[in-house]
């Protein structure tokens, strides 16, 4: 270890800390003209910096002491600086990575990061007694399920029967999922064991599942109830092998009726600003389908990173996918001395889509606009810069070039070419246009967007971005699509009824969006957002904007549990998603991690009313799902 940073909590009040650098030369040799690089997701404010010159870009940060400033041998840099943020609480609040630039060196030196030193008393993380897990662990707990007596015994010549075009789906996932359990592949016979059966007077997305001691019945009246019995099926599959000469699948004669409590149970992941390959997405569609999510929510655009192939503009992805040190996109998040990224092929959203549907899954993407674009920017800058646009902004994540101007022509072609190959690509009535956290400043120092108010009358620049999304709802309508957006997509009020709002600030968002006519799916940080640290403990990874989100406050939500049950508000709810924010999950064990089993809790919160809902059944349950999470290798939060 030759180079060391120390990153220290000086003072806090509620508003803002400050904070101490220090970089230790602990070598023999001094450096001359450095310049350290290091991330850190919070704003620094410039003026407050003590010594050395800053610059900051996203998270990227930049210092340099003064050019005949030597960083001597056994010596060290000191600065101190203050955020505007409240009080720091986790060590994932600090700089999580740096690098060393010199005069005489090609390469960036690596710099050891110590974790933030918060100088406050250490948080114990949080743990529960499970209690002892029941005989059947379901999660989402079906409406209900009476155990029978005896045993389903699946032998080599168990077959399914014929099946009916509306199982066709789960029937491939329910073969790909026994494969590595059976010794030959499960088939089709005549006369098989396992019946798949349409049941039209069942409501939409409804099952039965009944085993039996020959036969087990999977009965429902489309593609989404067959899913949902699959998936029960499936988790009642023994967790762990039976150690014998002949390996045998036993399972509990069971009869489940069940149904889902809301028609939109979806999860988000944002791609954008940490890729995830192909193998960890369809990893993650098998636990969604297992816990009887429908919606997959695809992030796949965003200022670090574009992800999805467009024939029309190749830049997209040739520069919009990257980002380093040498690329147009520089370094966030992590990776700070090398090139991070990737993209989507077609074929690769083909093959997931394909994948999705056979467990019950539509796929919805998000292209997000105007704001959040800066890779899209970046790539295309003949088409998206508007030369003569001079307003000053700052975005929340600290940029000043990533917002689409309503006022320019090229903006429009860009997003009808954009959405024509998107909307090819995927089948699902929806798409979501992100138009969240647009900044104040944007367009008010543009000649073209102050002629385009002054010909349409507007007064307020949101207004702008209105007068977008009506485009691109206008635009989507005649391509058979509904538009999604979060909260902010209602702002400059242009956007018809028809737009279906995610809102995910509170649940007041939620009550004024329903309130005002719009139908919404509920996603309030304070329960849904799954990147949020798990406890108060420093070690904890995550993020804690909007609090702490522990398992128990996962299970506990109830959207608009403020109204009264026959308040007509609560029929403007489709539904409930979580989401998953990947600025540092970097890795599948953090992936996995910040996931379950929060992921469990969640599933039951979309599928179950309140009053079907119970803690401690559920922490039994959850119990008894444990041990398949150890052999399936997930790294779930222990507790």
């Amino acid at each position: 270890m030759s180079y060391r940073l120390d990153f220290t909590v000086l003072h806090q009040t509620e508003t803002e800390t400050r904070l101490s650098l220090t970089l230790h030369n602990l070598s023999d040799q001094s450096l001359e003209a450095w310049s350290l690089a290091f991330i850190l997701s919070r704003w620094i404010e410039p003026a407050t910096v003590s010594h050395g010159h800053l610059k900051q870009n996203g998270s990227y940060c930049t210092l340099a002491a003064h050019p005949q400033s030597a960083l001597q041998a056994n010596g060290h840099f000191y600065t101190e600086f203050t955020i505007k943020t409240p009080p720091l609480t986790l060590h994932s609040d600090g700089i999580t990575e740096a690098c060393l630039y010199t005069a005489t060196s090609d390469q960036p030196l690596p710099v050891v990061v110590t974790p933030l030193n918060l100088r406050q008393p250490a948080q114990e993380r949080i743990h529960l007694d499970l209690p002892p897990a029941k005989a059947i662990n379901l999660i989402p707990a079906p409406a209900a399920l009476q155990e029978l007596q005896g045993e389903f015994r699946w032998s080599r010549y168990t077959a399914l029967a014929p099946v009916p075009d509306a199982a066709t789906g789960c029937v491939r996932w329910l073969q790909q999922t026994l494969a590595s359990w059976l010794d030959t592949p499960l088939t089709v016979e005549p006369q098989g064991q396992i019946h798949y059966q349409l049941k039209p007077e069942l409501a939409e997305g409804a099952y039965h599942l009944l085993i039996e001691a020959e036969a087990i019945w999977l009965e429902a009246s489309s593609s989404a109830g067959f899913s949902h019995a699959t998936a029960s099926l499936l988790q009642l599959l023994p967790a762990q092998p039976v150690h014998q000469v002949e390996h045998q699948i036993t399972l509990p004669m069971v009869d489940i009726q069940d149904q889902p409590q809301y028609v939109h149970r979806g999860m988000m992941l944002d791609c954008a600003r940490h890729f995830h390959p192909v193998t960890r997405i369809k990893r993650l569609l098998d636990q969604l389908a297992r816990l009887k999510f429908n919606t997959f929510h695809w992030h796949l655009t965003d200022d670090e990173g574009w992800r999805i192939e467009i024939d029309a503009y190749p830049a997209l992805t040739q520069i919009g996918a990257w980002r380093g040190p040498e690329e147009a996109l520089i370094p966030q998040f992590s990776t700070i001395d090398r090139r991070h990224g990737g993209f989507y092929s077609k074929q690769d959203i083909r093959d997931i889509v394909a994948y999705a549907a056979d467990r019950g899954i539509q796929v919805i993407p998000e292209i997000d606009i105007p704001g959040h674009c800066r890779a899209a920017i970046k790539s295309l800058p003949a088409l998206l810069v508007d030369p003569e646009d001079h307003s000053s902004y700052r975005s929340i994540q600290n940029y000043s070039d990533n917002v689409l101007s309503p006022a320019l022509e090229g903006t429009y072609t860009f997003l009808t070419t954009v959405l024509d190959e998107v909307c090819d690509l995927f089948p699902a009535p929806f798409l979501h246009v992100g138009a969240d956290e647009v900044p104040h400043g944007v367009w008010t120092d543009s000649p073209a967007c102050r002629k385009m108010m002054e010909e349409h009358g507007y007064t307020d620049p949101m207004e702008l971005q209105g007068h977008l999304l009506r485009f691109v709802e206008n635009y989507l309508s005649q391509k058979g699509k509904r538009m999604l957006g979060w909260q902010e997509v209602v702002k400059g009020d242009k956007v018809s009824k028809n737009t279906i709002v995610l809102p995910w600030m509170n649940e007041q968002a939620g009550l004024d969006c329903a309130g005002n006519g719009y139908e919404v799916i509920m996603q309030p940080a304070q329960y849904t957002y799954l990147d949020l640290a798990q406890s108060a403990c420093a070690e904890e990874p995550g993020a804690n904007w909007a609090g702490f989100l522990p398992l128990e406050t996962v299970y506990s939500y109830r959207p608009l549990a403020a109204l009264e049950p026959s308040d007509p508000k609560l029929k403007q709810v489709l539904g409930i998603q979580c989401g998953l924010w990947c600025e540092h999950v970097f890795s599948q064990s953090r992936f996995e991690y910040l996931l379950f089993p929060r992921l469990l809790a969640i599933s039951e919160v979309c599928w179950c009313p309140p009053e079907q809902r119970h803690w401690d059944d559920f922490l039994a349950r959850l119990h008894g799902q444990l041990a398949y999470l150890d052999r399936m290798g997930i790294n779930y939060r222990p507790y």
